[in-house]
């Protein structure tokens, strides 16, 4: 014990966790490379669960999945008259809109109105090509439309946007402290795409995100103070923030405080030794999860949420290095699911509680398709398909075609003790049908940084192990959208990393868009599934349950598959020792 204390010590110097000052400390094992970009260019789970602190939109979600009023006076409805959908003469939906009133005391951090503008600004720059987003879906298809004055306007979807009611509010951004950056990277870049372009992108998003320029303003609860790269990012109450938890802000979190740490054992030490108060939902390893919660008595909770977290490796099928390893056969890839044991991996690594997936879409979801092909592990199979694909076992036990061996390339985030146990089982079991496996992680600043999963053409990697985080309520299989490849004419948008076209799936996926019949959609969704399933563009491992732990009396620092972080209800997550009022409770 005295040896893990001195450890904490070492890492956390005088750092008082606890009530005692009203503040919170958190442990996380990944840091992100920027927050609180309004147009989400980096999308890791780490960076979205810190936004929560500091963002707030139009409308928000409760663990529930119920609608709730933000930024705006009201949710709009179709009952109430905010939510409009017009319909051609064959009653076939054509276009649908929602309108919203801002409210009259919102504002940003520095006491400055929120406006309309704010969210047309937001707008314009998510729909310029030259600007790196993961994704432009719906808002490609969006405009605004001026109210009667500065706080009312309407957005309009056409063609329509399926999810308009609980997810067609627009992002917004500070128009008065970035609309002249932005102006002088509009003159700079002007027709150009590339590199070029790329850098000057990075140069604008960066004097507002980063550690050495942190977010000038902010419209939610907290805003950064304090970013030590390496160590912690601190973060302090919002004055200007509207909304006021029972009994006064005086009851609640003062303060904020990450600590990145990117060792899992390490994090799990300092909980142990109280030196931190919670862990994010990017924190400890499930058996290490497993282990807290059986030594937790009375001084934390450890819980596992389950959400639409699906782990997957992705099969990088783009490029002529993936031609040569044969990658874009589907042969090969389904030989590799084949000889992947993952029913045998989710018990031995997390007591069968986390199930296996066999596509992309969570069980959660509506309109999940339990009935595709599935691959049982089979290696005798899968050494079938692979001498089939021209790939033969040479003198080393290694498959080769064309004089090219079958050595393949496998990264995920460094330090994320589960997924390098995932990856050396993967390895063995991928050896034994003679694929030779070299592991190569990064950090996760690096694997999800611009010049890697997205530039997979270049040949940066083969096999990629990571996590998408999903809303079940939200799913229309846009993930493997054949113009969600990443591309040096597209400026590298997208996210569909593997590279996998298909044209019928492309067809389903467009006419499900537009598809306002539950029963035709579900059809269609179902399909795409299949078609999914048969070619397997990714290798599906298993959805997640989320663990996460919390010293006691920590109140509404809870979340669900719905909110997805913990950080959902920010402004009023407090201590019970300091009068905070609990307004929900964490469920399993």
């Amino acid at each position: 014990m005295k040896k893990l204390l001195a450890l904490s010590a070492l890492l956390l110097g005088a750092a008082v966790a606890g009530p005692a000052n009203n503040s919170l400390i958190i442990g996380t094992s990944q840091e992100p490379p920027n927050i609180y970009d309004p147009w989400s260019t980096n999308n890791l789970a780490i960076t979205a669960e810190i936004n929560g602190w500091m963002g707030a939109g139009l409308m928000y979600m409760d663990n529930g999945g119920k609608m709730l009023a933000d930024i705006a006076t009201k949710v709009p409805t179709a009952a109430n008259g905010g939510y409009k959908v017009t319909r051609n003469s064959a009653g076939k939906v054509t276009s649908n809109s929602l309108t919203f009133t801002i409210r009259p005391d919102a504002k940003w951090s520095d006491g400055r109105a929120i406006t309309a503008a704010d969210f047309e600004f937001w707008l314009k720059v998510i729909n310029d090509d030259r600007v790196l987003v993961p994704d432009r879906d719906p808002w490609d298809k969006a405009k605004i439309t001026r109210g009667a004055n500065d706080r009312t306007f309407t957005i309009t979807f056409s063609p329509p946007y399926l999810f308009a009611e609980k997810a067609g509010a627009p992002g917004l951004a500070p128009a008065h402290i970035m609309q002249s950056a932005w102006n002088a990277f509009d003159s700079a870049t002007k027709g150009q795409k590339g590199d070029a372009v790329t850098e000057q992108w990075k140069r604008f998003i960066g004097q507002y995100t980063t550690s050495s320029n942190l977010p000038k303003v902010v419209a939610g609860p907290f805003k950064p103070t304090a970013w030590r790269p390496g160590n912690s990012l601190t973060l302090t109450r919002n004055p200007n923030y509207w909304r006021k938890p029972a009994g006064g802000e005086s009851k609640y979190l003062k303060t904020v405080t990450y600590r990145f740490i990117s060792n899992t054992n390490t994090l799990k030490v300092n909980v142990l030794s109280g030196q931190l108060d919670a862990l994010a939902t990017v924190g400890l390893s499930f058996d290490q999860a497993l282990d807290m919660r059986a030594r937790q008595g009375s001084k934390f909770q450890t819980y596992f949420v389950p959400g639409a977290i699906w782990e997957h490796v992705d099969i990088n099928t783009r490029g002529q290095r993936s031609r040569d390893l044969g990658l874009n056969d589907e042969r090969v890839r389904q030989a590799l699911l084949l000889a992947t044991d993952r029913e045998g991996l989710t018990k031995a690594l997390f007591q069968g509680r986390q199930p296996v997936s066999h596509t992309f879409v969570n069980p959660l979801s509506a309109v999940y398709n339990a009935n595709v092909t599935k691959y049982p592990f089979n290696q005798a199979r899968a050494r079938q398909l692979l001498d089939a694909a021209g790939w033969k076992v040479g003198s080393d036990g290694i498959r080769a075609k064309g004089g090219k061996k079958m050595t393949l390339t496998f990264s995920t985030t460094a330090g994320n003790a589960v997924r390098e146990r995932v990856q050396q089982i993967l390895q063995a079991q991928w050896k034994a049908v003679g694929v030779q496996v070299n592991i190569q992680n990064y950090p996760a600043s690096v694997f999800f940084g611009p010049d890697m999963l997205s530039k997979g053409e270049d040949g940066k990697w083969d096999l990629a192990m990571y996590a998408w985080v999903s809303n079940p309520l939200f799913e229309e299989g846009s993930l493997f959208k054949g113009e969600g490849i990443p591309t040096e004419s597209n400026g590298y948008a997208g996210q569909n990393y593997s590279g996998w076209k298909s044209a019928e799936y492309d067809r389903l996926f467009t006419a499900s868009q537009t598809e306002f019949n539950t029963t035709t959609r579900k059809a269609n969704l179902a399909k795409m599934q299949s078609l999914w399933a048969a070619d397997v563009p990714s290798l599906p491992l298993y959805f997640r349950s989320n663990p996460y732990t919390v010293a006691n009396g920590l109140v509404n620092y809870t979340f669900s598959a719905y909110t997805q972080y913990p950080t959902w209800d920010a402004y009023r997550v407090g201590w019970s020792q300091k009068g905070a009022v609990r307004a929900h409770t964490q469920k399993e």
